[in-house]
């Protein structure tokens, strides 16, 4: 199969309207990115709109270490971070062994939280490790029980003080929620254009379809499939061109994505690829441009009303609209990015890169059996 040509024709006619891709795509986002950031700087203090990890705890009350972990949830930094309940929590910790053993189960919590809380209980860790061999060698020093007692309590209350969560929040939130408002917004407007940019690339579509354009294309066998593969490979390599100069421009100017470089650009070329995807599906499963048209406009106002691209979408209290917040459009490309930003690292959207991947696949998968099997007469 051929699908150079359709690559060149398409890329063509995008490069030909380049100024609008460059406005509506670079400029509009890093203009109202910087914008919204300025308004919205004040809400950006990184601690005030963080909401304690509810967390099960199951261990030996009797054991000669808990006085130290009840006694560090109890402290009124640690519970601004870590709550402790009985059920319904995000994750469920259970130490055995005299806290040699401790296991971190995931409930209904995020990858984010979850990293969170295993950091904490990693500091817990070595804290408590250090106060069995103190104890030890308290155990052998010549001293009164009472003199030994003291000195346990004197390790115990400094354990409790450098284990306190403002010490916790730094090492393990230096992204997103210790940034300011610019880099949120910067993200937030990344992923809204994302999803503009898939409405304008099927709008191209249906424009080529009224021109018949996309009549000839079909009059030889097997050039349906060409067709699809020549237009979801120029979408992604125009998405894939408007993401990088997006992102290297915001790298220039400090404003995001300023660390972890290759985790961002691999996380671009898998959202470029998922844009080219979803291009596919809808220009093979919907014929009709105004229904097309009527689900790219719910797809672009839904982020927009709810889906955190205006405002912070963690400070929405309705869960209901948090929900809704949660599976628009355009959360999976903001989350990934934020992930990224948070955990420093790749490992914080480990799970929205596995989303892409399965949804990339099933989509194209979809789409090229559809274009050889019924794509129906243009």
């Amino acid at each position: 199969m051929r699908l150079a040509p359709y690559i060149k024709k398409n890329l063509r006619t995008f490069i030909r309207e380049g100024k609008i891709t460059l406005v509506c795509f670079i400029i509009f986002p890093i203009v109202m990115a910087n914008i919204y950031g300025k308004m919205q700087e004040n809400m950006f203090s990184g601690k005030s709109s963080f909401e304690p990890i509810k967390v099960q705890f199951v261990y030996d009350k009797s054991s000669n270490v808990e006085g130290i972990l009840s006694g560090i949830l109890k402290l009124d930094s640690v519970k601004s971070f870590i709550q402790e309940v009985k059920d319904e929590g995000k994750c469920k910790v259970t130490i055995g062994g005299n806290f040699n053993d401790i296991k971190i189960e995931k409930l209904s919590g995020t990858d984010n939280e979850m990293d969170m809380v295993k950091n904490f209980m990693q500091g817990f860790a070595e804290n408590i490790n250090q106060y069995k061999v103190a104890e030890d060698n308290i155990s052998t020093m010549n001293l009164s029980p009472e003199q030994q007692a003291d000195l346990t309590g004197k390790i115990m209350a400094k354990i409790q003080e450098i284990s306190q969560a403002p010490v916790v929040k730094e090492e393990i939130m230096p992204g997103y929620r210790t940034l300011g408002a610019r880099e949120y917004y910067t993200i937030s407007m990344f992923s809204f254009t994302s999803i503009m940019i898939i409405s304008v690339l099927v709008k191209a579509f249906h424009r080529d379809k009224k021109q018949g354009v996309v009549r000839r294309s079909f009059s030889t066998p097997n050039s349906k499939v060409n067709y699809l593969l020549g237009f979801a490979g120029s979408t992604f390599i125009l998405c894939l061109v408007v993401n990088f100069i997006y992102i290297i421009i915001n790298m220039i100017l400090g404003t995001a994505f300023t660390d972890h470089t290759a985790d961002v650009l691999m996380l671009a070329v898998l959202q470029s690829l998922l844009q080219a995807a979803v291009v596919g599906t809808i220009i093979t499963f919907i014929a009709n441009e105004k229904l097309s048209d009527i689900i790219m406009t719910i797809c672009i106002l839904l982020p927009s009303v709810i889906g955190g691209v205006f405002f912070n979408s963690d400070i929405i209290e309705i869960k209901a609209l948090k929900l809704l917040s949660d599976f628009s459009p355009n959360s999976l490309i903001l989350n990934s990015y934020k992930g990224v930003s948070i955990v420093q690292g790749i490992s914080g959207a480990q799970g929205q890169i596995l989303i892409m991947i399965i949804l990339s696949v099933i989509l194209l998968s979809a789409s090229i059996i559809r274009a050889g099997a019924s794509w129906g007469e243009q």
